[in-house]
């Protein structure tokens, strides 16, 4: 009877994980661009939460041969490093713009992830467990901006609203990728928009995603949800960015758009709105019909 019980708690625990394993394997061709890269992060953890489970109850129906040997530590260790090494900051922000190499990507997660459950489970009975935990956690704590994925934190702190050198600096230390000391607020929001997982939504190529195309946008008319028109120019893009929740376009998803935005590029912290305006030089550099009208009102050079 004790037999049965367990036989059927490891395959329930089986078909939980293999459920929630699927819903993130999958998350890449159903909507692989709804969120930024630190939000996606913590959707990695759940998934890694699944293919644990999956491999516990795996892990399970071992013959008793072929557990406790040594061999198993070595992909015990290895498989977290090479699952990490997936959210790598520099290419999932490409990734998340490409559904197919974004589901390959998850595909590696996921696998890593049974790899390395169910060989600390077969290295020594009970350790699957730890090891579970240990992957749930790295995978959240990389959504935070520790380990290999940078955070909006490190990118849009205080010291980062001083002025362009802070933001440089800023920029450098929080992305890991190198900016001039005297580049263009455009290409400064460049980077922003990798880093703050803008492109994961809005192309830079004229295709539509969850969000509208950057290219051609400044300057352009828009169609919003009620019938009317507007031309995207600097106050229009302002509003999309810090108040999504008032301005709905046509075509697009209702509150698709997250409204944290507006706290991380505006406010006390951010009063002259340095990196907002970065972004929408960006924008402007996407379009033909970049216009005065639709330009910040700042000067496109670093400030002394």
């Amino acid at each position: 009877m004790k037999g049965n019980s367990k036989r059927i708690i490891n395959v329930g625990m089986g078909i939980v994980g293999f459920v929630i394993s699927l819903d993130g394997l999958t998350m890449p061709l159903r909507a692989h661009m709804m969120t930024t890269i630190a939000v996606h992060h913590l959707l990695h953890s759940g998934m890694a939460a699944g293919a644990g489970l999956l491999a516990m109850a795996l892990a399970a129906n071992l013959p008793r041969r072929d557990r406790e040997r040594t061999w198993w530590v070595l992909p015990a260790v290895l498989a977290p490093v090479f699952g990490l090494a997936l959210m790598w900051p520099s290419e999932y922000a490409y990734l998340m713009d490409h559904r197919w190499l974004h589901f390959l990507d998850h595909l590696g997660i996921f696998l890593c992830s049974v790899l390395a459950v169910f060989a600390a489970q077969a290295y020594v009975r009970g350790l699957g467990w730890p090891m579970l935990v240990l992957l749930v956690g790295m995978d959240a704590a990389a959504a935070g901006g520790f380990g290999v994925s940078p955070g909006p934190s490190n990118l849009l702190s205080p010291q980062a609203s001083v002025g362009a050198a802070g933001m440089e600096s800023s920029m450098m230390a929080g992305s890991g990728m190198s900016v001039p000391p005297n580049a263009p607020l455009h290409v400064l929001g460049q980077r922003l928009s990798q880093t703050l997982g803008c492109i994961a939504c809005h192309h830079v190529d004229g295709t539509k995603a969850v969000g509208p195309s950057w290219r051609n946008l400044a300057g352009y008319p828009q169609k919003l949800a009620n019938g009317a028109t507007e031309i995207a120019n600097y106050q229009f893009l302002t509003n999309a960015i810090l108040y999504p929740e008032y301005l709905q376009l046509q075509g697009f998803p209702a509150g698709a758009m997250p409204t944290s935005y507006r706290a991380m590029l505006s406010g006390p912290q951010h009063t002259n709105e340095h990196q907002l305006n970065a972004l929408i030089w960006y924008i402007n550099s996407l379009s033909d019909r970049s216009s005065p009208a639709t330009q910040p009102p700042v000067p496109d050079e670093p400030r002394k």
